[in-house]
């Protein structure tokens, strides 16, 4: 039988041995320190993200609403003589929250896109409307509409 001298077990187990592993009390506060420092920044990205998050569905709504426009002029030439009547103003229809206008403008057959001299009558006209709202700005929508 073996004798085991209980002294001797208690005093070995609580020293540590140059091999031993695991984390000091400083280093764990430390690891902490710069994780939270690290989440914090990664967090603030998301904030940001979120404080937008509501401008697609307003964009959605400004250029739907400046398309339904468009389709409202459409229409009006569609109508015997309608090309004649197709004026810049102020939009058929609208949304709470939203202003729309419209400008057409008479452009040379020569270059379409030419806006800066709306002069003299033509058989093409350049139609621009525009949906503003205060949080997300103006969208515009642009087409040409002839007379024939």
């Amino acid at each position: 039988m073996r004798i085991v001298d209980l002294r001797t077990i208690t005093q070995n187990s609580k020293r540590p041995t140059p091999n031993s592993k695991g984390f000091t009390l400083i280093e764990t506060i430390i690891t902490l320190v710069v994780l939270s420092i690290a989440a914090v920044g990664v967090l603030s990205v998301f904030t940001a993200g979120m404080k937008g998050s509501a401008n697609p569905l307003i964009i959605s709504q400004a250029t739907q609403l400046a398309q339904g426009e468009m389709d409202q002029v459409f229409g009006e030439k569609a109508v015997p003589g309608g090309f004649g009547t197709i004026a810049s103003g102020v939009c058929v229809l609208t949304l709470p929250g939203f202003n729309c206008s419209r400008a057409v403008c008479y452009v040379p057959s020569t270059n379409l896109n030419d806006i800066t001299a709306c002069g003299a009558v033509t058989n093409y006209k350049h139609v621009t409307v525009t949906v503003t709202q205060p949080v997300i700005g103006s969208v515009s929508v642009d087409s040409l509409i002839t007379n024939y």
